[in-house]
């Protein structure tokens, strides 16, 4: 176990696992799974677990990536995928919102209602889009990204996607939040093939490579932190614990309960009840007061957003205290535990995974791609210390990945090889 501190704060955060980047580094291009380092902010890329660049994949000589040379229609990417655009629409532009001077991008998140929070994403993401675009952008293009707000409601995430695709201006949609969202979307964007990456939400479904091929995830599955959940309590409750749920009433919420369940069939973890709330809850009390009525050792919070404040909230200041287990989707801090700092409670025996630095850890201040952060946060006006900023950055950090790694294959930037370097373990000189 990890200890993840916030000194002022007295919260206590406990990392269950931490997921390190596969792939290594070059002045260009890595994929990774929390930012990247480097002795430049031109140049931020690498394995940000461990600040060292790094290859896992050796690469056939001579192979190379792109439109394959005999069939213009055809892209061939790493470990065999591929993509046939004879099978998109007739209209299909592979070089929609790619100009000599810009790469245009669009994403649909809430900046209202109880997942507001996660606006700040959209923020984050544009702040690490301006520091590559002070740079010199990707190979003198600029990345432009149009954000619209949908208050975290599937029918208006599919209205502005619909709106979006009308324009034919759009490249590629990245960082699409949540997963009822996502999946109100994905069949139309696939169909359309258009570039949805970066599904911000971690629903398994984004592993469907053949039904899906435009469609990519970025964070840590549900179903498998659910799981490493159930081996935690499994080594913490060794003589068996009874566990209650509070979950988010939709496919987001409903992964982690299937992970948990299936993790702990034939163990001496039970399920004491299960109690869902409703997406659009102004509060989780009577959830809270159905779960506290099991007496259970354990609370799963399956939720996010002004939920998990209140989660921990309720727990802390009643007469019920079980250890709690919360999504990783509220790690933010700032988000989720200054609120709850600031009534007097402590998130005392709160555990959740967290698989991102934390901007904020005295650790990891010297790292290259906290520096420039904080320093890019200053120059723009914005407080460094709400990490969703960083989070932001880290989704912006992929994208300009994948935007560098497809100019440098054959066919040079374009939808299609977006997709190929989204797919892409690993950098088409090393693979």
């Amino acid at each position: 176990m990890k200890s993840g501190k916030w000194a002022k704060a007295s919260a206590v955060i406990a990392v269950l696992g931490m997921l390190s980047a596969a792939c290594g580094s070059s002045s260009k291009k890595s994929n990774s799974a929390s930012g990247g380092t480097s002795t430049t902010a031109k140049a931020l890329t690498g394995s940000a677990a461990n600040g060292t660049p790094g290859d896992v994949i050796p690469k056939a000589s001579g192979q190379k990536f792109g439109q394959d040379a005999s069939n213009k229609t055809l892209f061939n990417g790493a470990g065999g995928f591929k993509l046939d655009l004879s099978k998109c629409p007739a209209d299909f532009n592979n070089t929609q919102g790619i100009t000599d001077s810009e790469v245009r991008l669009f994403t649909s998140i809430p900046k209202a209602g109880p997942f507001a929070g996660f606006g700040l994403l959209g923020d984050g993401i544009q702040s690490y889009f301006n520091m590559v675009n002070d740079q010199g952008g990707i190979g003198g293009r600029k990345i432009v990204l149009d954000v619209k707000d949908d208050g975290y409601q599937p029918a208006k995430t599919k209205t502005n996607v619909d709106e979006a695709l009308g324009t034919n201006k759009y490249a590629a949609m990245p960082m699409l939040l949540g997963t009822p969202n996502n999946l109100a979307v994905w069949d139309e964007l696939n169909k359309e093939c258009m570039p949805e990456l970066l599904a911000a939400t971690g629903a398994p479904q984004w592993g469907d490579v053949e039904n899906h091929p435009w469609t990519t995830g970025m964070q840590l599955d549900y179903f498998t932190e659910a799981k490493l959940w159930a081996e935690f309590l499994k080594q913490k409750f060794p003589k068996g614990a009874k566990v209650a749920m509070i979950t988010f009433n939709s496919d987001f919420g409903n992964s982690y309960v299937k992970g948990f369940k299936a993790a702990t069939k034939g163990s001496n973890i039970t399920i004491a009840g299960n109690f869902p709330h409703d997406p659009a809850a102004p509060n989780i009390d009577n959830q809270y007061t159905s779960a506290a009525a099991t007496n259970a050792d354990v609370i799963l919070l399956n939720t996010s957003g002004v939920y998990c404040t209140q989660g921990m909230a309720d727990i802390e200041k009643g007469s019920w205290h079980p250890t709690v287990v919360m999504s990783g989707t509220c790690g933010s801090l700032g988000q989720f535990f200054k609120p709850l700092i600031d009534q007097g409670l402590t998130g005392k025996d709160t555990f959740l995974i967290q698989n991102f630095k934390d901007v904020n850890d005295a650790s990891v201040q010297n790292d290259p791609i906290v520096k420039a952060y904080k320093a890019e946060m200053t120059k723009e006006g914005l407080d460094a210390t709400k990490t969703t900023y960083f989070t932001g950055w880290i989704f912006g950090w992929f994208m300009t990945e994948f935007l560098n790694e497809a100019a440098s294959y054959n066919g040079g930037l374009n939808r299609a090889n977006i997709m190929l370097a989204a797919r892409s373990p690993c950098r088409p000189t090393r693979c």
